[in-house]
């Protein structure tokens, strides 16, 4: 009898498993004998009672939900970062992705200035856009209700609901003095992957792709069609800044590039179920002709499926910085109505046989773990289709390494406290006219250098918060004011170091105002086309692909290149 109850929960189990990849794919059976049972009973009970005595006895009152769930973390934190518990609103991101679809208004928002904040143009076709919300645009109230102090993700469950709800939001538009207020009516949004797609140069095609959900294969595949009918002979796939999403999504992109039958990647798990070989289902759409990845090291789970298929099997040319490598799967296993969690149930190995995963990923530390095989083998050497030879175990190595520029204090405090994105709001609603080929010149940086004082704008460079401390604790031990005049000349050597760090990275400034700018005036896909003529790796790439010799050169294997 306790048998049958067993079978019929863990059928229960399988039944509301769903089938998200990347976070991915499929059922899970236990797949092990008796004993795993009574080990789980066993832990279960324990758990309970110690809770449930903790609840009941300890000496301040707690908050029993609260306790429940920090229990329940640090239990998963003891395996690895990717499995963990999933929440109603990080829920809603997941069947976003998985659906494809949502019921709102058609806008992006993150936190600017401490408020909610239009952070990219709406969507195209939405009624965000119908009713002329721009980016930039503070929100500060949805339906009466103040969203000073709540963060992106509460203020978005506001904005979403059923498609034919209405929602009022109230706006601040820098260079409007009141509130604007708007009523619209909520409709089904079909969030894009695809943020670009045209053409670099004559001949050559360049496809933007954000992120991998449900829709990202057929946006693919009508964004090749599409600049096919526009004349592209060479193809640019832009995964930098490519997060990844479901591994469905990953596989049916790669089939727009893949001949039909071939293997695109393979799952491997604990258990039967999830051991799967997923292979191109369907004719490709881009065949033959030169192609290349944009990678970089944010590109991470699908992307690095995606470009380490393509390498592996020799169909196109890789180019930027290593990725991410990130080779596990997870399932989302529902709890109730508003909670899941997120299980790594399998490794993902591309055609080659490799693992991408990089090491170290697993908390051995905890002790939880049984075995300790390794999660990555970056000694043992694979083949490509033409014999190339490559590495598992950290990331996918591009064919072609085009390194990024890293990022100083300075530059790195502008982007936190959005002093780019701020100016590009204020002079692009001073400027509506500026023409599409507008240069960023000396004067407009000094516009924006004078922007900085003006809101006060200041950083911390390396060594300095250090400083700080010293003085705080100078001042309580009594004896800051005799070496006041030693910190007075630091001070003035930070001032100057701070000055020239402005004057150093005037390029930087000029390639982010650009951009933020055209975003402003002219959507993402201004934005995109501004930033064509300054970005290396996709110059470097429009230079390849022009190059036939050097391109099949770089395939065969007969060019040296740096690989893993």
């Amino acid at each position: 009898m306790k048998a049958k109850r067993e079978t019929g929960l863990i059928g229960l189990l399988i039944l509301v498993t769903l089938t998200v990849g990347g976070w991915l794919s499929s059922t899970v059976g236990l797949g092990r004998g008796q004993d795993i049972y009574a080990d789980v009973r066993r832990g279960i009970g324990l758990f309970g009672r110690v809770y449930e005595e903790v609840a009941q006895r300890y000496v301040e009152p707690i908050a029993v939900d609260k306790f429940v769930q920090r229990g329940i973390e640090a239990m998963l934190e003891a395996l690895d970062p990717y499995t963990v518990l999933v929440e109603k609103e990080d829920s809603a991101e997941l069947q976003i992705m998985t659906q494809g679809k949502y019921g709102g208004v058609g806008m992006r928002i993150g936190l600017r200035n401490g408020w909610p904040t239009v952070v990219e143009p709406p969507f195209e076709g939405t009624p965000a856009l119908r009713a002329g919300i721009r980016e930039g645009d503070q929100i500060i109230e949805v339906d009466g209700v103040s969203t000073k102090g709540l963060s992106v993700s509460e203020t978005a469950a506001r904005l979403r609901g059923p498609k034919g709800t209405p929602v009022t939001i109230k706006i601040l538009r820098p260079g409007v003095e009141d509130p604007l207020e708007f009523r619209l009516i909520r409709d089904e949004i079909h969030p894009k992957d695809v943020t670009y797609a045209g053409l670099v140069t004559d001949g050559v095609g360049l496809i933007k792709l954000s992120r991998f959900s449900r829709n990202a294969g057929q946006e693919v595949r009508e964004a090749i069609q599409q600049l096919q009918g526009q004349g592209a002979r060479a193809l640019i796939l832009d995964l930098r800044n490519n997060p990844g999403g479901m591994l469905e999504a990953a596989v049916e992109v790669a089939e727009n590039f893949v001949p039909k039958g071939e293997l695109i990647v393979s799952t491997r798990g604990r258990v039967k179920e999830a051991n799967q070989e997923f292979r191109s289902q369907a004719n490709p759409v881009w065949t033959g002709k030169p192609l290349a990845i944009l990678v970089n090291r944010y590109s991470a789970s699908a992307s690095e499926i995606v470009a380490g298929c393509i390498q592996d099997l020799d169909l196109g040319v890789i180019i930027g910085s290593p990725t991410y490598g990130k080779g596990l799967v997870q399932t989302v296993v529902p709890i109730d109505r508003e909670t899941a969690v997120k299980i790594t149930t399998a490794k993902y190995y591309i055609p080659s046989g490799r693992l991408i995963q990089r090491p170290g990923i697993f908390n051995r530390e905890s002790g939880v773990f049984l075995a300790d095989s390794s999660a990555a083998d970056s000694n043992r050497v694979y083949q490509t289709r033409n014999g190339r030879t490559v590495r598992g175990g950290g990331g996918i190595t591009p064919d072609l390494l085009v390194s990024e520029d890293s990022l100083n204090a300075f530059q790195v405090a502008l982007l936190m406290k959005s002093m780019l994105f701020n100016f590009a709001v204020e002079y692009a609603t001073r400027h509506p006219e500026l023409p599409r080929n507008f240069v960023v010149d000396d004067d407009l940086i000094e516009e924006f250098r004078l922007f900085l004082e003006k809101n006060k704008f200041d950083y911390k460079v390396e060594g300095e918060e250090a400083l700080d401390q010293f003085r705080q604790t100078a001042e309580k031990a009594g004896f800051l004011s005799s070496l006041q005049p030693g910190l007075q000349q630091i001070d003035l050597v930070l001032r100057q170091l701070k000055a020239k760090e402005f004057e150093a990275s005037r390029a930087f400034i000029r390639e982010e105002l650009q951009r933020e700018i055209a975003a402003k005036l002219w959507g993402t896909r201004g934005a995109v086309e501004a930033t064509f003529d300054d970005d290396q790796a996709l110059q470097r790439a429009v230079e390849i692909l022009r190059n036939e010799a050097t391109y099949t050169s770089i395939l065969k294997g007969s060019t040296k290149t740096a690989r893993r």
